[in-house]
């Protein structure tokens, strides 16, 4: 198979039919596969595909499509996709959603292919790692024919296999060995990447894996298949390898008829990434004792006479000394720094409901600024509410009305790579613009 450079699109591209080696009968198996999860990933038209939020990596047949930060193209419409690939994988990494230690950060060839290659070498690289240590063995039952009487003895088995072999027992029992469903995930993952991988160096390393694992049970994969797995003392090792392996065997689309056209999409809702990547920088960089909670939840309506309710759940709540600020990560550029109205209201219900001194939009910026770019914006009071006081530990004090301002934070860095110092920025403005 030739080996294709990746097509690169940011979010909400359009790839149409006969643009990059992107053919009908991709675009037939991209329609498969997207029917088969609800139609949530991107959407189809007659002659291409439009994408959505969703970012990550799609591999159809012998192509494979990434999905970068739309920020990339509004930030520069030519801008290097390379760059933006990287900033995809730091993400990714320091979210925990792609799972790379520091000291292996180095080794990994992020670019050698794409960002499909990064994940399927740190996958071979646990396997690899699990192998030299040994692969663990658990208890579990079997049913034969032995020739020692062993375990249970089924009957009805017994007589229908052995009738003319008295020498014979059918039993049922206990084997110690490394056919067990760690194994066996792992075991199934690998025989995937020969059928999706483009980089000979990987399928070498797998076919050396494939020689070296013992024959064991193929298993049925679905979710619930992962859910129920317990790790323990002797299973923790393997949490790393079976996370990628569930990522692998539960999105891939084996192309039944041909064989030609299989699908694996890894896919990542960008709002959701950037919330996370937000949070976990903000809290690294918490040198201040702040509280921080992400998507703390508060209930705001039920139906009478029932259990039915609806909540509320702000990105992220930071609170110090009895104060709060409330933070809405949007992964969008607000037109001319004004939120839209949804997102406003949205804000004012938060801080009535936490008692926020102010609410913070947070956006990314598509130009570098060493300090966040932050317009501030009041909530208008109400009228009846101009006399009304709110009682505070039975003194009645005047309601203050709050804030909802709006911040704007460089995604790169002066060297135009991912800003590992985003929270520290933010940190320091709440500290001595807010917290004060």
């Amino acid at each position: 198979m030739r080996i294709n450079k990746p097509i690169q699109v940011f979010e909400y591209d359009f790839l149409g039919i006969g643009c990059q080696g992107f053919e009908t009968a991709h675009w037939e198996a991209l329609g498969k596969y997207n029917d088969d999860h609800g139609g949530n990933f991107f959407k189809l038209s007659y002659n291409g595909v439009k994408f959505q939020q969703f970012v990550g990596v799609i591999q159809v047949g012998n192509i494979t499509i990434e999905i970068l930060p739309k920020i990339g193209k509004e930030a520069d419409p030519t801008g290097n996709k390379d760059e933006w690939q990287q900033v995809l994988i730091d993400m990714l990494q320091e979210c925990n959603w792609m799972k790379v230690y520091a000291h292996q950060k180095a080794s990994l060839q992020f670019k050698h292919n794409s960002i499909l290659e990064a994940y399927l070498e740190l996958f071979i690289k646990e396997c690899e790692s699990l192998l030299h240590k040994g692969l663990i063995k658990k208890y579990r039952f079997e049913d034969g024919n032995c020739t020692s009487l062993k375990g249970k003895l089924l009957f009805g088995q017994n007589i229908q296999y052995n009738l003319v072999h008295k020498e014979r027992f059918y039993t049922r029992h206990q084997v110690y060995d490394r056919d067990n469903i760690f194994n066996q995930l792992l075991l199934k993952a690998l025989k995937i990447i020969p059928l999706i991988s483009q980089s000979p160096l990987l399928k070498d390393r797998v076919h050396s894996l494939l020689l070296s694992f013992p024959e064991l049970n193929d298993p049925q994969v679905n979710e619930a298949t992962f859910s129920k797995l317990v790790f323990d003392r002797k299973t923790s090792s393997y949490r790393e390898a079976i996370e990628i392996a569930a990522m692998l065997l539960l999105n891939y689309r084996p192309d039944l008829s041909s064989g030609q056209n299989q699908v694996l999409a890894i896919l990542f809702d960008m709002n959701d990434l950037w919330e996370e990547y937000i949070y976990r920088q903000i809290q690294r960089h918490n040198t201040h004792n702040w509280k921080i909670e992400p998507q703390e939840e508060k209930y705001f309506w039920n139906q009478a006479n029932t259990t039915r309710k609806k909540s509320i759940k702000p990105d992220i709540v930071i609170s110090s000394n009895g104060r709060a600020i409330i933070v809405d990560t949007k992964w969008k550029l607000p037109e001319d720094n004004i939120p839209s109205d949804n997102d406003l209201k949205q804000m004012f219900v938060y801080n009535e409901y936490w008692d926020g001194i102010t609410a913070i939009l947070l956006y990314p910026h598509t130009i570098f600024k060493e300090e966040p770019v932050f317009v501030n914006g009041v909530f208008h009071s109400i009228p009846y509410l101009n006399s009304y006081s709110r009682n505070v530990s039975g003194i009645s004090e005047p309601i203050e009305m709050h804030a909802c301002g709006v911040m704007k934070i460089s995604v790169l860095n002066e060297g135009k790579i991912l800003d590992e110092n985003i929270g520290k920025k933010i940190n320091d403005y709440f500290l001595h613009e807010i917290f004060i």
